[in-house]
Order: C-alpha cells, then sequence, then structure tokens
C-alpha cells in the first residue's frame, strides 16, 4: 500500500488554490472593466441622445413662422443701408439670432462627437455631420432670401416666365427656413427625423439593455 506523502498533496492543494484565486481575481478584473465600459457608453449615449432632441426642439425654434416685434434687429447694419434694405435683411437674419440664442446644445453635441465615435464606431459620425450640414444649410438660404430674392420683390422686373421662376425658387428656399411651409410638406423636418431615428438606433442598443 502506497504510502501518501502529506506535504506534496498539501502544496499540490495551495497550488490549486493559488491558480483558483487568480483565475477568479482576473475574471473579477475583466468584470470590472466590461462593466466600466459598459457604463461609460451608456451615460455617453443618454447625454448625447438627449442633446440631438434638444437640438431638434432648438431647429424648431429657430424655423418657427412667427416672429416677434424687435426680431433681427440684433444684425450689425452697413453704411448707408436704406430703410426697406434693413427691414428686409433683418427678417432676414430672424434666423441667425434665434440661432445664436439656442446654440448651447448645438456646441454641447459637437464637443461629444469624438468622444461617441471611438466608444460607438465611425460609423456613427455621419449623424453629427449631418446635423450641422442641416444647419449651415438653414442660416445659409435665410441670407440668400434677404440678399436677394426678398429684396428683388417688387422691385426688380422680371418677365412673366422669369416671375414665376423667381417664385418657385423662392417658395422653395422658404420651406427651408420656415417649419411645415410648403406644398411637399416639410423636408428639413423629415431629414431631421431621419438623423434622430438614427441616432436613436445607435444609443438605444446600449440603453435599453439596462
Amino acid at each position: 500500500m502506497c504510502e501518501i506523502d502529506w506535504n506534496l498533496f498539501f502544496d499540490l492543494i495551495k497550488s490549486l488554490s493559488i491558480i483558483i484565486a487568480s483565475g477568479a481575481a482576473i475574471y473579477g478584473i475583466n468584470s470590472w472593466r466590461r462593466e466600466a465600459k459598459w457604463k461609460r457608453k451608456y451615460e455617453l449615449a443618454e447625454e448625447t441622445l438627449s442633446l440631438f432632441y434638444e437640438v431638434q426642439d432648438a431647429i424648431s425654434i429657430i424655423r418657427s413662422p412667427f416672429g416677434h416685434i424687435g426680431e433681427g434687429r440684433t444684425r450689425k447694419r452697413n453704411e448707408n443701408e436704406r430703410q426697406e434694405d434693413s427691414e428686409i435683411l433683418d427678417r432676414a437674419y430672424v434666423v441667425i439670432e434665434r440661432f445664436e440664442k439656442n446654440k448651447e446644445p448645438f456646441h454641447k453635441l459637437r464637443a461629444l462627437k469624438y468622444r461617441f465615435i471611438t466608444l460607438f464606431g465611425k460609423e456613427s459620425e455621419q449623424y453629427f455631420n449631418d446635423i450641422v450640414k442641416l444647419t449651415n444649410r438653414i442660416m445659409t438660404v435665410s441670407g440668400f432670401l434677404g440678399r436677394r430674392y426678398w429684396k428683388d420683390q417688387g422691385r426688380r422686373k422680371f418677365t412673366d416666365e422669369q416671375f414665376e421662376k423667381h417664385l418657385k425658387e423662392m417658395d422653395k428656399y422658404e420651406a427651408i427656413i420656415w417649419e411645415d411651409y410648403g406644398e411637399n410638406g416639410d423636408e428639413i423636418k423629415r431629414e431631421l427625423e431621419q438623423i434622430i431615428g438614427g441616432i436613436e438606433k445607435i444609443c438605444n442598443s446600449v440603453l435599453r439593455k439596462k
């Protein structure tokens, strides 16, 4: 009958205990890392999606067709600017003035862009870029209307064909700066809803797992 070497036996048990404890520690560390990363993604997704909603509301305010007395008058006037020109240019400047009053969520969203891309992937960048492009489009068109289309209205001599083209183009641009305007529905609102839908899909992949 073999005699048990108890010293060897206890050394073996001790070695197994160390291996098991080490494995548990490694598993715990990895689990903590996964949990910490998930928490970062969750918090960033929550903050980013909230800001996209804020931007959506801000764009609605910027594009509101209802104005207030004195809006647009913060615009810097040119020397020798005629009163009638000032009124037209001020009306076009309302969009930019409203943006300045509601720009905080836009800036916050831009600040989160690269952190979001790092955690959620390069493909998510398009939604941030699309918001910037959409906003710039609204701003650009407002100036274009003020400097050209509204300014020419009632002053420039048109042929019937030219006037019809003028009105058609002016209507197209006004549908960009004014919400729920135009015969074909609100194209800007539709584009914005698509952007929001895309970022919702990415964020909710984390938010709905809690």
